[in-house]
This record gives C-alpha cells, sequence and structure tokens, in this order.
C-alpha cells in the first residue's frame, strides 16, 4: 500500500511539472513589431512569485510521506510534592497520551537540582492514541539536604515508532515536553490518613471472615495503620468478639487494600454486627454480615483470556498472563496450571501458586517464556478452585528468527534514491526557469 502511493505522489508531481510548464509558455503575448511576431512571456512578478509557490506545494507533496511528527501530551502540565521528609517519599501520576494511531516509544529524563533524586517508574515505554500511558513519578530526598523548596524538571521526548512502518521511508520529528515538578522539603513528621471504603462479606461456618479498607496515607511518613475489629451479636447487646491488627505498610501519598482475617470457628450460624475502626485514621464504620451453612454459597470462576504477544523472537523473553475472575459468591483458592506446546512437544509447564481471590475480584497469573527455536508455540491451561476447575483458554505465538527484512530495506533505498533525483531535477528546473526568463527580459527591453 505505501508503494502504491509513493507512486501516485510521483505520478501527480510529473503531471503537476507539466502543468506548470505548459501554463509558463501559454502565458505571452504577440509583438507585432517583431518581423517573426514571436511569443513572449509576460514575466510580471506575480507570475514569477506564482511560479515559485506552485513548485513548493508540488515539492510539499512530494516529500510529506517522508517526515512523521510525532506529537505527545501529559496531564498534568506541573507536579507540586508538599511537606516531603528527607530520605521520605512520595509519588504522583501523570498519563501521556498521544495524537499517532501508531505506537510511539517515548523517553523519560529527570533534569534540574532534584534530578538525582527524582525518579519514574519506567525510563521508555510505548504510547498511542488509543492507549495513553499512566507513568509513576516519585521523589526521595537525601538525608542531608536542608529543608526548603526544589525544582526541576521531567523531559518527555519521542524517540521512535514502536513498530517501524515496512516498506517505508521514514523521517520523523521528534516532540520534546518538560514537566515542572516543585518539591518542599521539610523535617516535620505528618501522620494522617483517611479510609475510602470499609467491606466485610458473609462467609459459611469455618471459613475466615474477611475485612477490606482502602487507606490513603495523606501524611509525609510510612503508616501500618491500626485497626479495631468489635463483633457483636444480632441484637447488638454484646460483643462476642474483639480484636486489634496491624495493617500492610502504606507509603506516603498512596492508597493500599489493608486485608483482615478472623477465624470463625466459634461463631454460630447467625447475623453479626461488626464495628471496624482505624483507629491513626479516626475513621469507623459499622457492617454486617451472617454466618451460613455449608454449601449456602456458590464457588464460580472464569479464565478470562491468557494474554501473550502475537509474534517473538528466538531468545526474546515473553511475559504470558493469565486472568481469572471470580464470578462466584464467596472467596476461593485458586490455581493456574497449563503447558506451552510446539507441536505435539510440550515445552514448558505452567504451574501458578495458589492464591485467595475475593469476590469479583480478577487475579492475574504470570509466566515467562524464552523460546529457543523458531516455530508456532501454544499456550494453554485452565484453573483450579474449590474443587472445580475453569474450561480451558489457550493461545497462540509465532516465534522467528531475526534477521534483516530485504524487501523493505530495498524499497526503502530505492523510494529514498528516486526522491533525491527528484529533488535535484526540481533545483535544475529553477536554474533552467531563471535563466530563461532573463533571456525573455533582455527581448522585451530591445522591443521597447
Amino acid at each position: 500500500m505505501n508503494g502504491i502511493i509513493g507512486k501516485k505522489r510521483i505520478v501527480f508531481f510529473m503531471s503537476g511539472i507539466f502543468t506548470y510548464l505548459k501554463s509558463y509558455h501559454l502565458e505571452c503575448v504577440r509583438i507585432p513589431e517583431h518581423p517573426k511576431n514571436k511569443c513572449l512571456s509576460q514575466n510580471t512578478p506575480f507570475n514569477r512569485w506564482w511560479h515559485i509557490v506552485f513548485l513548493i506545494i508540488i515539492l510539499a507533496m512530494l516529500l510529506s510521506p517522508l517526515i512523521n511528527a510525532m506529537n505527545i501530551g501529559v496531564s498534568p502540565a506541573s507536579i507540586a510534592f508538599k511537606q516531603v521528609l528527607r530520605q521520605g517519599y512520595s509519588e504522583r501520576n501523570i498519563i501521556i497520551s498521544s495524537d499517532s494511531l501508531e505506537p510511539l516509544i517515548v523517553d523519560v529524563n529527570p533534569n534540574g537540582e532534584i534530578a538525582k533524586w527524582l525518579n519514574t517508574s519506567v525510563k521508555n515505554f510505548s504510547v498511542s492514541k488509543n492507549g495513553p500511558y499512566s507513568l509513576k513519578v516519585t521523589v526521595t530526598p537525601p538525608l542531608d539536604i536542608p529543608n526548603g523548596n526544589y525544582s526541576g524538571f521531567l523531559r518527555i521526548k519521542t524517540s521512535s515508532y514502536a513498530a517501524p512502518k515496512e516498506g517505508q521511508a521514514v523521517g520523523t520529528i521528534i516532540t520534546a515536553l518538560d514537566l515542572a515538578i516543585d518539591t518542599e522539603v521539610t523535617d516535620t513528621e505528618v501522620v494522617q490518613c483517611g479510609v475510602s471504603s470499609f467491606n466485610v462479606e458473609s462467609v459459611e461456618v469455618g471459613d475466615d471472615v474477611v475485612f477490606n479498607l482502602e487507606v490513603l496515607n495523606s501524611g509525609n511518613v510510612r503508616l501500618r495503620p491500626k485497626i479495631k475489629i468489635d463483633i457483636w451479636d444480632k441484637d447488638q447487646i454484646e460483643i462476642i468478639k474483639s480484636q486489634e491488627f496491624r495493617g500492610n505498610e502504606i507509603l506516603p501519598s498512596t492508597s493500599g487494600l489493608v486485608s483482615l482475617r478472623i477465624k470463625s470457628n466459634d461463631l454460630e450460624i447467625s447475623q453479626y454486627w461488626v464495628e471496624v475502626s482505624a483507629l491513626d485514621c479516626h475513621s469507623s464504620k459499622l457492617l454486617t454480615f451472617d454466618i451460613l451453612a455449608e454449601g449456602a454459597l456458590k464457588a464460580e470462576g472464569l479464565l478470562l483470556d491468557i494474554n501473550v504477544k502475537k509474534s517473538a523472537y528466538v531468545g526474546e523473553t515473553i511475559p504470558i498472563i493469565a486472568r481469572f475472575q471470580n464470578t462466584g459468591q464467596k472467596e476461593v483458592n485458586a490455581q493456574f496450571k497449563g503447558k506451552i506446546s510446539l507441536g505435539n512437544k510440550i515445552v514448558q509447564i505452567l504451574e501458578s501458586e495458589k492464591v485467595n481471590v475475593p469476590i469479583s475480584e480478577v487475579n492475574r497469573f504470570s509466566f515467562y517464556f524464552t523460546p529457543k527455536s523458531s516455530g508456532k508455540y501454544t499456550i494453554s491451561g485452565n484453573v483450579f478452585y474449590s474443587g472445580k476447575k475453569t474450561f480451558e483458554s489457550s493461545a497462540m505465538i509465532d516465534v522467528i528468527s531475526k534477521g534483516i527484512n530485504l524487501n523493505s530495506l530495498l524499497i526503502t533505498i530505492v523510494y529514498t534514491i528516486l526522491s533525491i533525483i527528484l529533488l535535484f531535477f526540481i533545483i535544475f528546473l529553477f536554474f533552467m526557469i531563471n535563466r530563461q526568463r532573463k533571456k525573455y527580459h533582455d527581448k522585451l527591453r530591445r522591443f521597447k
């Protein structure tokens, strides 16, 4: 398709040149005083400029497929880190977007006085119009830095297309943006947090009661929130069970899921009320749950898909992700078991650890595979949970040997040479037109 487009542009260019030459010789005036009544060009200043503009437009249309601008955007336009401790931590997320339908490779580099302690989750990544990228930006001031305000910026720059366009010689215009970043360094500790959600689900007798809290650490110190759970009877008259826990560590400016388990062996089948309190966050909520008879809740799950890239090279490390969703009414303990085959030969066994998957949650089982030979590999497997298993899911990956695409290289060379020849032809044409114009001027002066 690119070759056809290139040919059409060349044909259009040549037709434009012939149109130009034709118009140039038709714009003339007959001079009766001349013995042979010759036709001389009306070479007015307007006509001269019109000819130049016309040829520039033709040249631009010819070379337009050779130049590609890669525009990117960033949101928000700036970042401010407030009250960050020495040797502390703070993070923000930014969104990188692009107007290109093809994936672009984007590089990020820290600059300014905070460059040494300004970090990002990755140094380069791909982005497209339909695939913006969320980048984590973090600061970790050193221990010996004085209190004060510091500034810097993150340079976000395009480098190339993620997948070069086959059969097309393309020049790219590099786009760069600077994200301004201000950081306030302090030695005052701030302990502050909030709970955005409390949750508990009913369980069958003998199963653990699971409490989930979504905690945001809005202070500047690492936090292990202290959680207190008081379980009341169904009439809310008496506290039957009370426990205190310390949650997982949550970094400053981040949120984390705090998940706690209480044994239900000493709880009878009934309804219960529970007060869940996050003491450090000064937040609490009253919830209710049931202890149900065995078999009352349905265990059900679905292996959504096995995600893997469609093609890869021999020796390349390939990530494989199997996604399993708990679609039932109770938490399940799930494990993925599968294999990678080349034809009828099994080349690798895939078996994950057993994990607890909460209701409605999607768990990602991750594996890695490095093929040693080319061919079409099949990845297949099931998820086993609560004495059940899902339908088998599979995916294909085409592994090829590394090499040079001679056809694409030849087309690129030919197209480049042809474009250079046409460029020199345009320069030569300008030179000849100017010479001819001078001759016409001289003849017009003699007749006048």
